[in-house]
């Protein structure tokens, strides 16, 4: 099993940002602030998770992170700010200038599933402050 690791470097209060690379590729994450975990309006906590795949209503077939304490229905998919998310992991291809957000989100969320569909991988959220340096 494959280890993707998703490098947290601003905790901000209106937003987490974060950094993953994955076969050459950069995806930038965005989530909502830390508020401990609280369902819907928390970013994830730090830790290692197993993903599988999940069905959604609004967004069909997309990556699901599993067994987040006190948490369900964790996904990962297309957003640009942190209200876009409710919990769950935003990804772009690109941080926005002027505001806690990321852009190319529809292109990066494509290019992530085409580089992790069929293959069985967890997902590493640690804290990295230069990470995006």
């Amino acid at each position: 099993m494959k280890t993707i690791v998703l490098e947290r470097f601003c905790y901000h209060p209106e937003g987490t940002l974060g950094v993953l690379k994955l076969d050459g590729e950069t995806f930038y994450s965005i989530e909502r602030p830390w508020l401990d975990n609280k369902p819907n309006v928390s970013c994830v906590p730090e830790g290692t998770y197993q993903v599988g795949w999940r069905k959604s209503p609004k967004f069909g077939e997309t990556w699901h992170i599993k067994n987040v304490p006190n948490r369900s229905y964790i996904l990962i998919h297309a957003a640009n700010y942190p209200t876009d998310v409710h919990g769950c992991i935003g990804l772009g291809t690109m941080l926005m200038k002027s505001c806690i957000a990321v852009g190319r989100s529809k292109n990066a969320v494509g290019k992530f599933e085409a580089l992790t569909k069929g293959t069985r991988w967890q997902l590493e959220i640690r804290n990295a402050p230069l990470a995006a340096l």
